[in-house]
C-alpha cells in the first residue's frame, strides 16, 4: 500500500481546522490533511523544530507517522479571541476561505460576498474583511480601479522557467479525479500543484482559473492555455512550453501534447496568464 505523501499546502484543499483540539501533546499521529505548518501552529513551535527533533530532511510527512512536538500548544482560545474581535485579516501561508471562515465564524459564500470575491483564488499578503454585513455598498458594490484589479489578480509574479521545469519533472505521474499530489492529478489540481510551489492559492476548478486569470492575445512560456472538453466552456488546461507545446494532467496521466494537433486545436479557447 503506497503512503500518503502529504506537503505543505494539502491544508488547504482538505479543510483541516488547524484551531481544533489544540491540546498539549509530545506526539501526534499524522492523519488526513495535516502538515507541518499546522502542527507549529497550533502546538505553538516551528517547522525547522519539529524536523529537528524528528531527524526530518523534508517537510513531507505521512498518515499513520507518529511525531514528537515539543512546543507550547498556546494557540487555541487565544488567537480566536484576537480574531474574533478584528474587523480584517491579511493573508498568510497556508490560509483559504475555509479555513478564514472559520476562524471569524462566518461561511465562504458570506466572505466572499463582503470582499467581492468572484472565485476561491487569495493571496497572501490580501487583506480581507471579515467583519460587517455583506449588503455594505462600499464593499460589495464599489467596482476597483484597473490598477486595484491587477494587483488582486497578480500581485504574485511567477517564475516562468521553475513552472515549466516544475511541470516537467511531474510527467507519467497517473490521473486521479479531484488529485491535488504527485500521486495522482486532474488537470486543476495539477495547476493547483504547481502554483503552490510558488504562491498561495485556494484550490479551484478550471473554470474558476479562466475567471480569475489575465487574458493574453497569445501564450508565452509558462501561461496558461485553455480548453472545452467534457463540457462547454473553460473545462481542461494546462501549462504552455512553447513551440505550441503544452503539459497537462490528461487522462492517461501528466503529459505533452500538441495545441495543433486535431483533437486539441478546434477545442482550444484562449490563453490566460497568472
Amino acid at each position: 500500500m503506497k503512503k500518503q505523501v502529504l506537503t505543505a499546502t494539502t491544508a488547504i484543499v482538505l479543510g483541516t481546522s488547524l484551531f481544533a483540539g489544540a491540546a498539549s501533546a509530545q506526539t501526534v499521529k499524522v492523519k488526513k490533511g495535516d502538515t507541518l505548518w499546522g502542527f507549529s501552529k497550533k502546538y505553538g513551535t516551528t517547522i525547522n523544530k519539529i524536523k529537528k527533533e524528528n531527524k526530518l530532511t523534508s517537510d513531507t510527512i505521512y498518515i499513520g507517522q507518529t511525531l514528537s512536538i515539543n512546543g507550547s500548544s498556546k494557540q487555541s482560545k487565544a488567537s480566536k479571541s484576537a480574531a474574533s474581535s478584528s474587523s480584517t485579516h491579511k493573508v498568510v501561508r497556508g490560509d483559504s476561505l475555509w479555513k478564514i471562515s472559520k476562524t471569524y465564524n462566518m461561511t465562504v459564500n458570506e466572505l466572499k460576498k463582503l470582499n467581492g470575491l468572484k472565485t476561491d483564488l487569495i493571496r497572501i499578503g490580501q487583506v480581507l474583511k471579515v467583519k460587517g454585513t455583506s449588503n455594505v455598498k462600499a464593499a460589495s458594490t464599489t467596482k476597483p480601479s484597473s490598477t486595484s484589479k491587477k494587483t488582486t489578480q497578480s500581485s504574485t509574479k511567477l517564475n516562468t522557467s521553475k513552472l515549466v521545469s516544475d511541470a516537467r519533472a511531474l510527467i507519467g505521474t497517473p490521473y486521479k479525479w479531484g488529485g491535488t499530489t504527485p500521486s495522482g492529478f486532474d488537470c486543476s489540481g495539477f495547476i493547483w500543484y504547481l502554483l503552490n510551489k510558488q504562491t498561495n492559492v485556494a484550490r479551484t476548478s478550471t473554470a474558476g482559473y479562466w475567471s480569475s486569470m489575465t487574458k493574453v492575445s497569445s501564450p508565452a512560456v509558462g501561461d496558461f492555455v485553455f480548453f472545452t472538453t467534457y463540457k462547454a466552456g473553460p473545462s481542461h488546461m494546462g501549462v504552455y512550453i512553447g513551440n505550441n507545446k503544452f503539459i497537462h494532467a490528461s487522462s492517461d496521466g501528466v503529459m505533452t501534447s500538441d495545441m495543433t494537433s486535431s483533437y486539441w486545436k478546434p477545442r482550444y479557447l484562449g490563453a490566460k496568464r497568472f
